[in-house]
């Protein structure tokens, strides 16, 4: 098979016409694979746009996803080879990101996927770099803030949108029904302080991370002029999205600064 690229969690090759393979890297949870091939179910016939999923299948030990094969470039891409465009495209993702909160889910689909709190309290009990104390001073902030009914993505970022003919959202592992306000978050957060994988190229590392303030500005300006949203809703998310990001795989640097904004945030 010939492999198209690669990411942190699986590889992606060809898997005949129209078709991609994603394929997870061992030791990866089977049961989030299957829940990202059931969210993609899911959503498929609200007009959100996603690649299909086809199967399941078990290769080499490995466990991975037919998909639907998308043609054209991640936002990352254009952003890093357009610079002279970054306010348009900013503006594009914050777009198809209020899109996204948009679409209506009927309550039978709703109840097959899983509540934004649920997600993020377990993930907090799950990050090892946090003391029981901690967890559950975060925790009784999460409890407090409001719940949502709206269809999130739960890790919308630019490498997550492909544009061809049209703009497709990927990577629905994290989908959820909650309240765009935290997803919103997550997307702010992961501008601040995401890394991209280790073997992406150094050029567009160094790129993004001299555009991504910019890119995070914009971003959450059009956002709330869209959705009407005060800032302070989306800020209040900040300590718990941080939080729950401490169980992902992500590099030390990034959970230091993290943890950095949680200490501060807790004092």
């Amino acid at each position: 098979m010939l492999k198209i690229s690669e990411g942190r969690t699986a590889e992606i090759f060809e898997q005949g016409p129209g078709k991609i393979l994603k394929l997870y890297r061992s030791g990866f949870p089977p049961e989030a694979i299957r829940y990202e091939y059931e969210m993609n179910q899911a959503i498929a016939s609200c007009g959100v746009p996603a690649p299909r999923a086809y199967d399941l299948i078990h290769f080499e030990q490995r466990d991975g996803i037919v998909f639907e094969r998308i043609e054209g470039s991640t936002f990352l891409s254009r952003m890093v080879q357009h610079p002279d465009g970054l306010d348009r495209l900013s503006k594009e993702f914050a777009d198809l990101h209020y899109q996204v909160h948009s679409y209506k889910l009927d309550e039978h689909k709703k109840s097959s996927i899983v509540k934004q709190k649920v997600i993020l309290a377990r993930n907090i009990h799950n990050a090892r770099e946090l003391s029981d104390d901690v967890k559950k001073k975060i925790i009784d902030v999460l409890e407090r803030l409001p719940d949502g009914e709206c269809l999130c993505h739960g890790d919308f970022h630019p490498d997550n949108v492909i544009v061809g003919e049209r703009p497709w959202v990927i990577d629905w592992m994290t989908g959820m029904v909650g309240n765009p306000a935290g997803d919103v978050a997550r997307t702010v957060l992961l501008f601040r302080f995401g890394t991209l994988p280790d073997e992406a190229p150094r050029a567009v590392k160094e790129a993004l991370q001299f555009m991504s303030t910019k890119i995070s500005r914009i971003y959450l300006e059009r956002y709330l002029s869209c959705s009407g949203l005060p800032f302070s809703d989306i800020d209040e998310w900040m300590l718990p999205i941080a939080a729950a990001r401490l169980s992902e795989w992500i590099p030390n640097r990034e959970k230091e600064l993290l943890f950095n904004l949680i200490e501060e945030r807790l004092s």
